[in-house]
């Protein structure tokens, strides 16, 4: 059995960005990966406002009326999948019509899906792009905002030009 990939080895998503075009299935997986972090980040935001006072059982009157469920007025052996009969079964009977619809409705519903997840990926993907684009020019600006050495003497004598020459015999 092949050993699972390591954390070290598995792509990141700045690797991703740096593709020129990221497969539609890659995508697809990271919007899945987006997805599934974005739901934990809400069940975890959905946990803390959970009171666990009112979880306590302990504190409440609590009465179950067994006398309710009447469990033999239920004929169990109806719904044991073990006991149907698949010979009984006539092929006649089976509408290929609603079989067709029913199959293209799921695999219309799939492709949504497939395609939102896409589109979700494709948001990361490019939202990590720019937040690369964006450090490497936060990066360069204070290096193109620093005067050339050269001008730094030109100032100075500009400022020693401004100065007027005092004659000591007038």
């Amino acid at each position: 059995m092949p050993s699972m990939p390591s954390k070290s080895t598995l792509p990141s998503l700045a690797s991703l960005a740096d593709l020129p075009d990221v497969p539609s299935p890659v995508l697809a997986l990271v919007g899945v990966g987006d997805a599934a972090t974005q739901a934990a980040r809400e069940l975890k935001a959905k946990l803390v406002t959970i009171d666990p006072s009112a979880l306590d059982p302990r504190d409440r009157d609590m009465t179950i009326d067994l006398s309710a469920l009447k469990p033999e007025g239920f004929d169990f052996s109806k719904v044991d999948p073990r006991n149907i009969d698949v010979t009984k079964l006539d092929p006649r009977n089976i509408d290929p019509a609603a079989v067709t619809a029913t199959g293209l409705l799921w695999a219309a519903k799939g492709q949504e899906r497939y395609e939102s997840l896409v589109a979700r990926g494709e948001a990361v993907v490019t939202k990590a792009r720019g937040s690369e684009w964006s450090d490497a020019v936060a990066d360069e600006a204070p290096v193109v905002a620093e005067p050339p050495a050269a001008k730094a003497p030109a100032a100075k004598a500009t400022k020693k030009a401004a100065t007027p020459k005092v004659d000591p015999e007038a």
